[in-house]
């Protein structure tokens, strides 16, 4: 794994989770400390998440103090379908956050992850840092020396900006770490109890900031309008603005919208991928859609309170049809026949 910047004087740096309890940023920062890499919590085998309970609260400690921050997922996944499944999960924890380092996954259960392949390995981590990078944040993988030497196949690792390496024998033993773990016994002011402790060897900022940004396309608010989905089948929505951050059902297959109406909240201001993508609400959450015409499309929302008059007037038989489908496409409506 190659790193496309340039080497710089080494930049001391923390990570922390639940175990260091509540962090005194202000104190950290005081003391020198540049960055902090904040656990998200774990993913288990099927891509569910159980997120760490401190992780909100580090995650706005450490930015508000003025520190650069990545978030970290302890993977216990056991296939890419469900690396896809916990991706989408992360980006949905993040989608209020604003990070300045890269979203890691830190892959190194070596009594788990010993029995498959180093190709296994590989394409699993490949498969969630894949959907990381399309929904625009730096991922990056984390492990320590021999379980990289041991069991992965760093060769055929996707190259995003090296590696974050664990090694606590005074020197790194593999190379182009953009990130070196080198103590798990610090004592930093500020954090209770031992503390690892790590050096960044680029500039990761700058690499976020210049080359990964999430959300940067712009959505404008759009009124009036409505996404009619009449293909099922293949209307796929997203997490993020991207065709790439696809939503993943937990047997590992993309989910899909329901056919109906959804009222747009925006649209975005030029292609995205290709598309014109719009931005709705989804079973209570915000997601986004790109507009197909084979699968979808942007119709005028229904005014308030219309009246329709209907000439001549319908038949007893097509009065009960046009109730039934306006109830189904989710109007609530007086008819006076």
């Amino acid at each position: 794994m190659a790193l496309k910047y340039e080497i710089n004087p080494p930049a001391p740096g923390v990570d922390v989770s639940r175990y260091q309890g509540n962090v005194d940023w202000p104190r950290v920062k005081a003391a020198g400390y540049a960055f902090a890499f904040v656990r998200l919590g774990y993913a288990n085998g099927d891509g569910s998440i159980v997120a760490d309970p401190y992780f909100e609260r580090n995650v706005t400690g450490a930015a508000a103090a003025g520190l650069d921050v990545g978030v970290y997922l302890y993977s216990y996944i056991d296939s890419e379908a469900h690396a896809r499944i916990a991706a989408a999960r992360v980006l949905e924890l993040l989608a209020e956050h604003t990070l300045t380092l890269p979203v890691v996954l830190d892959y190194e259960h070596a009594a788990k992850y010993k029995e498959f392949s180093r190709e296994k390995n590989t394409a699993i981590c490949n498969a969630f840092m894949g959907c990381i990078a399309a929904a625009g944040y730096l991922p990056m993988f984390y492990s320590y020396t021999s379980f990289v030497n041991s069991y992965m196949d760093m060769e055929t690792l996707d190259r995003y900006e090296g590696l974050w390496i664990a090694n606590y024998t005074g020197k790194i033993g593999v190379d182009n770490a953009a990130v070196w773990q080198h103590s798990s016994s610090g004592s930093v002011p500020g954090v209770q109890g031992r503390c690892d402790l790590n050096r960044m060897y680029c500039d990761l900022p700058r690499i976020v900031r210049e080359s990964y940004t999430p959300g940067a396309v712009e959505f404008v608010p759009l009124s009036g309008k409505q996404l009619e989905v009449f293909d099922s089948s293949r209307c796929e929505y997203f997490t993020a603005p991207s065709i790439h951050a696809v939503v993943m059902n937990a047997d590992g297959k993309t989910d899909k919208l329901p056919e109906g109406t959804y009222a747009v909240l925006a649209l975005a201001d030029t292609l995205v991928d290709g598309y014109p993508m719009v931005q709705i609400e989804h079973a209570g959450k915000t997601v986004y859609a790109a507009v197909l015409d084979d699968r979808c499309r942007l119709a005028d929302a229904p005014d308030e309170g219309l009246d329709l008059h209907l000439v001549p007037m319908p038949n007893e038989g097509d009065r009960r049809n046009i109730r039934t489908y306006c109830e189904g496409l989710g109007f609530s409506a007086e008819f006076i026949w």
